[in-house]
Parts: C-alpha cells; structure tokens; sequence
C-alpha cells in the first residue's frame, strides 16, 4: 500500500496544493484525484474538481480541465472559480461561443471583478469578428454558387469562382459554412453540369469538406453516392485531372470514415462511437467492380487499384484484424486483379483498357494484400486462388492464354515474392517459359522473357532459370531482330551479372563485361529513335549494373545518358520508376552498406576463411563525391522532384525512402544545396518528412536541416512549409537518432527561430524544449553548444520568458552554469539569451540568484571575457540585475563584478564605447539605490 492510499482526502488535498505551489502539476493532480476517489462529501468534491481543473489548466490540458469544472459546476453551478477556469480552458480550445456564455454568467455573478470584465471584453470582440467572417462567407459561398449554377455567366467568371470555393473549403471555418448552406446538395447538382472545370471544381470542394471531419465525410458520401463517385472517376470522358481529383475524394472519405475527427468534442469522451465499416466496404466493393468494367477508362482501373491498395490492408499489422482482405478475396478481389494484370505484356490485346502501369500498379496492391494476409492458413487459400488461375490459363491450351499466364506470374514476381515462387514451382512451367523463348512471334518471346527476368531476383529460389538462363538470355540477344526481345534479353543479363552486388572479387561474368552490357544499354537510353517502353528497359538494365564501379563512373560522365534517363523520371509513365531510382541510389552509393562491421570480426573471418566482400577503389568517399556533384549539375534534382511528386500506388514507401536518399546525398556538400532549392527540392522534401519509412523520413528530415542551416528557410521553404520544417525537425532530436542528426536538426531550428516569433512559438508548442534541455547538457561541445543558441534565439518570445521564469524546472541555472564554458560560442549564447531574459523579467533577475551558487563567478567569466561581444553581453546583465533585484544588486557589490564595472567605465577605448556605456548605466543606477557613492575622483 502506498502512502497516498493512507492519507485522508483532506492530508491528499493539502498534499496537493504543495506540489501544486512548486510546480509539480501532474503530482498534484494525482493527488487531487485520490482525494476524489476516496471523498463522498459533494462540497468536498467540488474543491477538489475545481483543484484538478487548475492543474490541467497548467498543463495544458484543456478538455479534461473543462471536464473538470463541469463536473463541478453540476455541484454548484454558481461556484466563481469552476466557471473562470472553464472559461479559461474553453478559450484555449478555441470553443469562443461556449466560452462567451460562460463569461456572461460569470460576469452576473461577479460585475466588479477585473478580471472578468476583460475576459468578457476579449471574448465579446472575439465572438464579434467571428460572427463578420461567418457573414461574410456566407455572402462569399452564396455568391459563387450562384454563379456556378447560372449557365450564362462568363466561363472564366465560372472558373474564378470554383476556384475560390475550393480555397474556402480548405478552411475549417468555410468548410462547415458551405455545408450549412446546403453545400451537399447544391456540390451534387454541379457534378450534372457539362461544363468540366465546373464539376471539376465541385469534386475539389467535396474533397476538403470530407477531409478529417466523419460527420461531413459520412454525409456526403450518401449524398452524392458511390456510383457516382465512381462515374466521375472511371468514365472515358472524364479528363486526368478529374480522375484524380476523385480519387482524392475517396481517399479523404476513407480516411475521415476511418478515424476520428479533428475536433474533440466536449462530452464525448465516454459516447460510443459510429461503426462505418458497412460504408466502407461498400465503396471498396464498387471498387472492384469498376476494375472488370468495360466502360472504365484506364485512368479510372488504375486510379480504383491505387485504392484498393491504399484502404484494404491494414496500414499498421499490430492493429485491428485482416478482415478487410480476407473479405476482399472472398468476392473474387485477387482473381480480378490477376485478370487485368494477365494483359501486362501487351495492354493493347486487353478486353478492357488497361495502361502500361496498370500491371505493376496491380504488383503493388498484391504485396500489400498478401503482407495483410497475417498466417498460413489465409496464404494457403491465397496460393490455391492463384494456383487455380493459372492452371485455368495454361488449361487453355492456346498461346494467348500462355502469355497471360506469364504476365500474372511476372506480376507476382515483382509484387508478392514468395506467390510468385510457389507459381513458379508449378508443374510444366519453367518448361513453358523456355519453350516460349523459342516462338517466332515477338509478343509471345516479350512475355516468356519478362518472367525469366523477375524469376532471377532471388538466385537461390530460382537455380533452374539461373543456370540456364545466362546462356539462353546470350543466344536470345544475338540472335533476335526484334529490338523488344533484344532490349529484355539484355536486361536479364544485366541483372544476372550484377548478382555479386558491389563485391568486385565475386563477378559474373569477365571483367569488362558489365561495362559492355552498360555501353549497350546507354546506347538504347539515348537514342530518341528508340520507343520509350525500349528506354525505360535500358534504364532497368542500368539499375542493376550501376552496382558496378567502373559503370557508375561512366554512366555519370555520359551527359547525353543522363539527360535521357532524367527525362524518363519526368515522363508520366512512372513505371520507370524503379529503374531510375535506383541507378541513382546506386550511382550516389545511398544503398545499404556495412559500415559498422568490427575490424577484429573481419580479421576473425578471414581466419575462418570465410569470403569477405572487396570494395572496389572508386568506391571510396572521394570519388562518390565527384559524381554527386556531376548528377547534381547535370539536373538530378529536377528528376528526383518530378518522381517524388507522383500521385500513384507505385510511389510506394520503399521509394520515397530510396528518393529520400539520393535528396540527403545530394545537400550533403553545400556547394549544392542552392541548387537543389532551386529545382524546388526543398518544396519536395517537405511532404516526404511525414510519410513512408521511419528511415526515409528521417533522411528527408535531414536534407531539409541541412538546407534550412545554410539557405534562408524563408526562400528555401516558402509560405507555410517553413513553420512545418519544425515538426519535421523534431523527429531528429529523438535519442535513436545519431550524433549528426541531432547537431543538424538544432543548427535548422537555431535558424528557424532567428526568423520571427511566430516560428519560435511554433517551437515550443512542439514541445520539444525538454529535448533540447537534454543536449544543452550534453558531453559533446556542438550538440551543447547547438541546444544553447536555439534557446538563446527562442528567448526573443515572450512566450519563452514566462516558461523560463516557471519554478518547475532549472533552465535559468543552466544558462548561468553555461557562462562558464570553454567553447566561445556556447558562452555567447548562454550570455545572449540571459541578457534577453534579464532585460524581459524582474523574476528571472531573481532567480538567477537563487538558483545558482556560482552566479557572481560566472557573471564575472562573461564580463571580463576577451570577445567585446560577449563582454557586452555580460554587462548588460549585471545592469539588468541591479535594475531589478535589490538582493542580488547588494551581493554584486560585495563581489568582484563592482571592481570590473569601475574598470570598464574607464575605458575609453573605442571598441569597448558599449561596455563602456552599460557599466556606466549600471554604476549609476547602484549610485541611485544608494548601493555606492561617487567618490568624486
């Protein structure tokens, strides 16, 4: 039994109020809610609720503290302080309307009260401005869907005013305004319109009201309705844009359904919550459908299979259940996907229209499925699903149906490995496969040959196709006239010669070899001659063998090469995605390495004899260098934004981490970091910081510091993603994070903070000064001093002011404690943000003296200090201190500082005219409180 379970609720109380007087919120609380617990008297009750509430109060946990003093409101509902404290805590969740009630009541109760009256002034003028912006939005939606719905207005009059709807639904505050407005039905009746930027603005529009909010999301999908959702998105005369657009809508509904709203509201936290799984897998039903369907466009198929993608398996597998999936391959979902992938090898032949992505778009959702599949039993049912198709196709007995079979396991191969495997095992088809190479006809040779090429991806799950296929991949490419045939042949080689990796003592083929087959392939890439389905090959080929050293050096000093692959990553067929990325992470060496090995392991290895991997020469730090400077000024940066800006399911987190990669290579030297902002880079790397893996998050995390430490944030990172780089930052100071992420991620927010109040408050409502704290104490010298200038540049805050005179934690000690270091530049900081907060605060004044034994000797370190800036520094916080602390004034004077402010104000060296002038003001201002009298001399 504890302690606080012996004292009484009164001992718990009082308890409290002593934690509560320190400081010690969250001890307090605890107390109060023991005392709760333990007390049935209401009158009780209500002191120890209204207690709690100021606690949460300060800890700035607003919705319990409302709770609170509701519930103690409910005991008295006249009690001052339950409703001041209500008031106080609805203001901060930004609930005006209910805080403004609250202030009338309270202000009836109490009408000579202050404070009162100023909260009621603020409130009043508040909820006065709100009610202007709501009338004037009212005004502003009715206006433009007026001019929306009148078919003789001016078609660029129409255009402005979808535009602006759609910026104002953007806005909470406009959002709910157009819903209340009949915004539902009104948005449905413009998606009947003819004109098509008309409905394409009421897509949008429908779009940001559903974003985050369930109750909207749910409203509006019954409204407009699936089927027609999926009209707009799938129809063959919906543009792009459109499809798009409603993809994005199904994704904001899917989301919004799927988790909880934005705004907590009061009362709820105990209400039971509305199960929209029934809405959900109505859509993804349709969903499916739409991918059978005739009349889809292609746009649509690949948009629907993006979907299906994103919201049927779980994103986290410790969460929830399969369920979803499961129910997906109960409705013939995996069948239909290997349907439309069946037609990969040649999209033209297919029954419905399909795109060149669709069957790798169909790879990606078919990894995410089978990862959601949980255990063995659901996989075996999987695997007979497949097994049954296949043997469907091949049962056929035609050459089409052959051809379809190759392309689902091509499919299967590049998406879910191991299905792809056992497919693979089947009886009679790697026999198939190799008769297939041998057809006259060139689509049926394409088709064999691209599953011989995914098969080879795991040498030691595929040793019939590997020792067989090197010879027949050689004959294939000498042999063939079909530039088709030719260019796959050469890719398998490619990818068979790069098995050894970066190990140059475990190659392939010849020496000499992989840079032939690179030579080819470069060749294909930069003939503008050559199909783009040819190219995008030569650039897969190049992505294994740039593996290679000696290919890395050549590829990178091809300008004619790398323009063609660079205009790939810029074409819309964002299958070329894997090829290009790749090179590139290859040719910057941002692979995976092991460079933690233990040199004792190695020798111990080499003892045992067993085989170490050789690095090749120009592989070494030098020569990587080199060529990320020649990517960077050859345009990489344009390419690596254009890829990083695609909305498709084959953008999936494993790229982002690859693209995250290359970006943190690329502003590694800060000769390219202006050219990478240029080309938009910083814009990009943004949205990359908050999705896909946590290792690629962080590398983007750490390409923007690196950017914001020596680029002005403001140019680097305009408008709003400037206040967003410190949410991405933060992520960096995490303890897992290494030494270098934590020093970059500090310098950025140093800089961040040197721009105006708004990004310092944005810092500390982070909460991350804790953190901070922590490497302000920290053995290394740049981490210390890194932590000391962000808080010397956050104390130009008010906000940081009143946190730093809190008695709850020691931060002004550790500024003074600081004073005293050897680094020159943590001095300055220290000394800088004490002169800020000394000139701000009486309080602080004091609590320098109280908090720190050593505060004379440091002042005096500071004061005497050899750089005039911080000498400076020193003074103006001894003078601070005399102005505003009679107690620490009367212990300066008994110390040495008094000696050196006579010294100082003698010098009459023009360096030293502002030392000179502040040990004046401070001799002056002891003279005046009678601390010491002029001597006249």
């Amino acid at each position: 039994m504890t302690n606080q379970n012996l004292l009484s609720s009164a001992e718990l109380k009082e308890e409290g109020n002593k934690f509560f007087k320190a400081g010690e919120y969250v001890e307090a609380a605890k107390c109060y809610s023991d005392a709760i617990s333990q007390c049935e008297d209401k009158n009780e009750k209500l002191v120890y609720y209204k207690n709690r509430a100021a606690c949460y109060l300060k800890l700035d946990r607003y919705q319990e503290a409302v709770d609170d003093s509701t519930k103690a409101l409910t005991i008295s509902g006249s009690d001052t302080k339950a409703l001041f404290r209500r008031v106080q805590s609805l203001e901060k969740l930004g609930q005006f309307s209910d805080a403004y009630v609250d202030a009338r009541r309270l202000y009836k109760i109490e009408p000579k009260n202050k404070a009162v009256q100023e909260m009621c002034f603020r409130l009043r003028n508040i909820m006065e401005m709100k009610m202007f912006e709501e009338n004037s939005t009212e005004n502003r939606v009715n206006s433009m869907l007026k001019i929306l719905f009148d078919k003789t207005s001016d078609k660029d009059k129409r255009q402005k005013a979808g535009d602006n709807l759609v910026v104002l639904s953007r806005d909470e505050a406009g959002a709910e305004r157009i819903f209340r407005e009949g915004g539902p039905a009104a948005l449905t009746d413009l998606l009947e319109q003819r004109d098509p930027y008309v409905r394409l603005s009421a897509i949008r529009t429908l779009s940001a009201l559903c974003n985050g909010h369930q109750a909207r999301a749910i409203v509006l999908l019954r409204e407009v309705g699936v089927e027609r959702m999926c009209s707009c998105m799938g129809s063959k005369d919906a543009t792009e844009e459109m499809s798009m657009a409603t993809l994005h809508l199904f994704q904001s509904i899917a989301d919004s359904l799927n988790s909880q709203d934005k705004v907590n509201l009061r009362g709820t936290e105990n209400a039971m919550r509305a199960d929209y799984a029934k809405d959900l897998m109505a859509i993804l039903v349709s969903l499916k459908n739409m991918l059978a369907d005739k009349e889809v466009s292609a746009q649509g198929r690949d948009n629907a299979v993006s979907l299906i993608a994103k919201n049927i398996p779980r994103k986290d597998l410790r969460a929830g259940n399969n369920g979803r999936t499961m129910a997906f391959l109960e409705i013939g979902g995996l069948q239909t996907l290997l349907e439309i992938a069946s037609f990969g090898f040649k999209p033209d032949v297919a029954p419905v229209d399909i795109t060149p992505n669709t069957r790798l778009n169909c790879a990606v959702a078919l990894t995410k499925l089978y990862d959601d599949l949980g255990g063995d039993a659901a996989r075996t049912v999987w695997d007979e699903k497949v097994r049954q198709y296949l043997q469907s196709l091949f049962s056929s007995g035609s050459m089409t149906g052959n051809m379809q079979a190759m392309s689902v396991l091509t499919c299967l191969l590049q998406g879910p490995f191991d299905s792809g495997q056992k497919a693979l095992g089947m009886k009679g088809v790697l026999e198939t496969m190799v008769a297939m190479t041998g057809a006259e006809e060139e689509i049926v040779q394409i088709a064999a040959i691209e599953a011989i090429i995914t098969s080879t991806s795991k040498q030691n799950k595929a040793t019939f196709v590997v020792e067989n296929g090197a010879t027949l991949l050689k004959e294939l490419f000498k042999n063939t006239k079909s530039d088709g045939v030719k260019i796959r042949a050469l890719v398998g080689l490619c990818k068979l010669g790069s098995s050894h990796g970066t190990d140059v003592s475990m190659r392939a083929f010849a020496d000499g070899s992989s840079q032939k087959l690179a030579k080819q392939c470069r060749k294909f890439l930069a003939n503008p001659a050559k199909d783009f389905d040819l190219r995008k090959w030569a650039a897969e080929g190049l992505s294994y063998l740039t593996l290679d050293a000696d290919v890395k050096e050549d590829m990178c000093r091809d300008q004619e090469a790398l323009d063609a692959l660079f205009q790939l990553a810029k074409s819309k067929d964002k299958t070329v995605m894997y090829g290009v990325v790749s090179c590139l992470v290859n040719c910057t060496n941002t692979y995976d390495k092991n460079d933690d090995a233990v040199p004792e392991m190695i020798e111990l290895a080499k003892y045992a004899k067993h085989h170490i991997p050789e690095e090749h020469d120009k592989d070494k730090p030098t020569y990587v260098k080199y060529r990320v400077k020649l990517l960077v000024e050859a345009g990489m940066v344009n390419a690596l934004v254009a890829l990083a800006n695609t909305d498709t399911a084959l953008l999936t987190d494993t790229s982002k981490e690859l693209l995250c990669r290359v970006f943190l290579v690329s502003v590694e030297n800060e000769e390219n970091r202006g050219l990478v902002v240029a080309a938009g880079g910083g814009k990009c790397l943004v949205p990359l910081c908050t999705e896909g893996t946590q290792k690629g998050k962080r590398c983007a995390a750490q390409a923007v510091a690196r950017i914001a430490i020596t680029s002005n944030p403001a140019i680097a990172f305009p408008g709003q993603r400037s206040l967003e780089c410190v949410r991405v930052l933060k992520q960096l100071l995490h303890p897992e994070c290494d030494s270098l992420q934590n020093f970059e991620a500090l310098m950025a927010l140093t800089n961040l903070a040197g721009m105006d109040d708004t990004h310092r408050r944005r810092i500390i409502r982070e909460k991350m000064l804790s953190e901070v704290e922590s490497y302000m104490l920290e053995d290394h010298e740049y981490l210390r001093r890194s932590g000391t200038e962000l808080f010397c540049n956050l104390c130009m805050c008010q906000e940081m002011v009143e946190i730093m005179e809190q008695e709850s934690h020691e931060r002004v000690k550790i500024f003074v404690l600081l004073c005293s270091e050897d680094d020159e530049a943590t001095r300055k900081a220290a000394a800088g943000g004490l002169a800020m907060l000394t000139a701000k605060s009486e309080k602080i004044c004091r609590k320098i003296r109280e908090t720190s034994k050593s505060w004379l000797e440091n002042l005096s370190i500071v004061s005497l200090d050899e750089n005039l800036e911080i000498q400076h520094r020193g003074l103006v916080i001894v003078y601070n201190i005399v102005s505003n602390c009679k107690f620490s004034a009367e212990d300066i004077v008994a110390s040495n500082i008094l000696e050196i402010l006579i010294v100082m104000s003698k010098d009459e060296s023009p360096a030293k005219s502002k030392a000179r002038a502040t040990a004046i003001a401070a001799l002056r201002k002891l003279e005046d409180d009678k601390f010491i009298q002029a001597t006249g001399l």
